[in-house]
């Protein structure tokens, strides 16, 4: 009993001497806040004592918050999150941006032939997805799979 009291007593300040290390207002310090023209922030967290770099996207636009029947923000987010830049992840960056822009056109049109209220036209909507189909083959035949990261 006597040599544990030692040990639990070193062990206790060692956690105390590691919480001081994690107090608030050097987090603060380490911490820059940033938010961009177009409403993103973005919070910057130094840590230097591993050369890493992680980051974590929250976007509150899940399906949960799309009208029921409808996809919205969390839809297009899925698709904007894995497209390709002029130099990553594509084979011809500009075909697929004239595709992009058609494929969204078309679905657009889908969409409201879907939702009308009065006159909806059920052949019309089966063209309309295949078209739709049609232009998102052709994206994913432009985009490169499992692209390794880029180095410089």
């Amino acid at each position: 009993m006597k040599q544990r009291a030692p040990r639990i007593l070193i062990i206790f300040f060692v956690l105390i001497s590691l919480a001081g290390a994690q107090d608030l207002a050097s987090f603060e310090k380490r911490t820059t806040v940033k938010k961009l023209a177009n409403g993103l922030t973005v919070l910057i967290c130094e840590r230097p004592e591993a050369p890493v770099f992680s980051f974590f996207t929250h976007v509150d636009a899940g399906s949960v918050q799309d009208p029921t029947g409808e996809t919205g923000l969390a839809h297009m987010f899925e698709h904007m999150a894995f497209k390709g830049t002029p130099t990553i992840g594509t084979t011809d960056y500009a075909a697929e941006q004239v595709a992009m822009q058609r494929e969204e056109e078309a679905y657009l049109a889908l969409q409201r032939e879907r939702l009308k209220r009065v006159g909806t036209d059920a052949k019309k909507i089966e063209e309309l997805e295949k078209v739709f189909e049609g232009l998102s083959a052709k994206i994913a035949e432009l985009q490169k799979k499992d692209q390794p990261p880029q180095t410089h």
